[in-house]
């Protein structure tokens, strides 16, 4: 039996290895696109701080592992830091050497100096570097194990729920919700309960005969698969007794279709979920950082490490497990550099756009205020994130 410090090991160990996988591929989207423009690079990072390994590559590039796994960074030549902020001393430095001795700094070697284009494809490539990702993890697992789902046939109706104030009925068969294919009882559980007090539109089969029903899911408290409590939408519907499952299997362009659905349904959720936020109609709970990463990944892995099941199918069940939330997260990681601040990617393009439009940089001083401003934005946005987090964490012992 596992003891108490195996099993933290084990959470600690599956959330470093999935968290690291994921910055390395975000930040090798990066390196890769400049590379492939002939940009110089100084520094490649895993973690942040004191590094604790580190190599020269033949190409002058530092490869590093620094203490604090909980981001990365590629640092190019004349950056100022590992926001890719240009560091305007050393890149007057590195054009006067090249002016007073052209054989000398190579400038069109140094990111600052090239086209728009190039340094805005450069920052595109680590966000798109975690879609691709996310696809092909998606993929993997579809050509693993497939696809099972239960068909949407609906056995019960509880009383007094939205769905019986709707009018829905034992025997029907969901078809659409708001004019999309609802024929996975899966999809029907996602779109209702992202959904509180919002009227949706319902058609189902009754009988062979197509009835529309308007039901608006009212805000019900539920645990999740690793314990911890969240408002959703519920309806009241519950499956057919007896609904067999339906179950898909991939070859290699099935799954590769399989990857790329689920990463646009998953891209589609958190587009859904922050236009209801800023519309006032979600309190932001769901929302979290990397403490709650941390524990849902833990606590998948340790679950999976007790299973009463022979350890190769143990063995078999976290790598899918840690592969599905791996790309989970890999969405979610390319979607929030994709954030309008100019500490990450996204508002690295802000400035480019700017660039591109008025056909000349913004000046440096306004540049290093978006920094500050983009900098204070997201340190206040993980303190709420991660107060989020410790309400999550502590509602799985409530």
């Amino acid at each position: 039996m596992l003891t108490g410090v195996m099993l933290t090991l084990i959470a600690v160990f599956s959330f470093v290895l999935v968290l690291s996988f994921l910055i390395f591929f975000h930040e090798l989207g990066h390196y890769s696109v400049a590379r492939f423009f002939g940009i110089a690079v100084d520094r490649f990072s895993i973690g942040f701080g004191k590094p604790i390994w580190r190599r020269t590559s033949k190409a002058g590039v530092e490869w590093v592992i620094a203490r604090i796994p909980l981001g990365g960074y590629v640092k190019f030549s004349g950056d100022a830091g590992a926001a890719s902020n240009p560091d305007v001393e050393k890149l007057e430095e590195i054009r006067a050497a090249h002016e007073n001795n052209h054989d000398g700094p190579n400038i069109n070697d140094i990111f600052h100096f090239r086209p728009v284009w190039q340094r805005a494809l450069v920052v595109l490539a680590g966000p798109v570097a975690n879609f691709i990702l996310a696809i092909i993890l998606f993929a993997g697992i579809g050509l693993a194990v497939g696809n099972q789902y239960y068909p949407s046939n609906i056995g019960s109706v509880v009383a007094d729920s939205p769905a019986e104030a709707a009018g829905f009925q034992p025997g029907d068969k969901i078809l659409t919700l708001d004019g999309k294919d609802a024929r996975n009882f899966s999809f029907v559980q996602q779109y209702v309960m992202m959904r509180r007090n919002t009227p949706i539109e319902a058609v189902v089969d009754r009988q062979g005969q197509e009835v529309t029903l308007r039901v608006t899911p009212k805000s019900t408290e539920i645990r999740d698969v690793v314990g911890g409590k969240s408002t959703v939408g519920s309806v009241g519907l519950g499956l057919a007794n007896g609904t067999k499952p339906i179950r898909e299997n991939f070859g290699a362009l099935g799954a590769l279709s399989y990857g790329v659905s689920q990463t646009g349904d998953n891209l589609a959720s958190i587009g859904t979920y922050l236009g209801r936020f800023f519309r006032g109609k979600e309190d932001g709970k769901q929302l979290g950082s990397v403490v709650k990463i941390a524990t849902v990944t833990g606590k998948l892995a340790a679950d999976t490490a007790v299973a009463d099941v022979p350890f190769d199918a143990r063995l078999k069940a976290w790598a899918l497990r840690m592969t599905a939330i791996a790309a989970s997260i890999s969405i979610a990681l390319g979607f929030a550099n994709l954030m309008p601040l100019p500490v990450l990617d996204g508002g690295h393009l802000v400035y480019y756009g700017y660039e591109a439009i008025a056909g000349r940089p913004l000046s440096q001083k306004k540049q290093e205020f978006g920094f500050k401003i983009g900098f204070a934005v997201l340190l206040t946005l993980f303190v709420v994130l991660t107060i989020n987090d410790f309400g999550y964490v502590m509602s799985m012992r409530s």
